[in-house]
């Protein structure tokens, strides 16, 4: 006797096997195909603006390194350190951060150096009193610094 299909061992009926419905094709879904223009569209001009944004990060990255560098450097050697991020305080006309720096470079060696480079930051904030006493501090602590001191290299 045979089963539904007329196959020995096949399917029943109304089922296809799997050689039958090969050429099976679903139909297209036009708010699928809708959305999955706007997802690539989307991923597209995210992936063009993070490229974009790639040199701003990098010049954040690199900041981020030279801080880090920095603040090695002022573990190993305090005064030397704050010394040099006064100076680059200086540099980028932050003259309230390089006072701050030079104080701290102040307090850690009581020499005329820092005293003197104290001073100037002072001048910059035109902190003029407060200038003047750091410069006669620097003289006291190292006469060699007079030539530096405003009228000290005339006869």
């Amino acid at each position: 006797m045979a089963n539904a299909t007329n196959k020995p061992g096949g399917a029943p009926a109304g089922k296809a096997g799997p050689e039958e419905g090969l050429d099976y094709n679903p139909p297209r879904s036009l708010p699928l195909q809708i959305f999955l223009f706007c997802a690539f569209l989307v991923t597209l001009a995210a992936y063009v603006a993070g490229q974009r944004s790639d040199s701003a990060s990098e010049k954040l990255a690199a900041t981020v390194r030279a801080d880090q560098q920095d603040r090695e450097v002022v573990a190993r050697n305090k005064y030397l350190g704050y010394t040099k991020l006064g100076f680059q305080a200086e540099e980028r006309k932050d003259y309230a951060a390089a006072v701050s720096n030079f104080q701290s470079a102040a307090l850690l060696e009581n020499i005329g150096e820092a005293h003197y480079n104290l001073g100037n930051a002072l001048l910059l904030l035109s902190r003029t009193n407060e200038a003047v006493k750091e410069f006669q501090a620097a003289l006291a602590l190292d006469p060699k610094l007079k030539p530096l001191a405003p009228g000290g290299g005339k006869p």
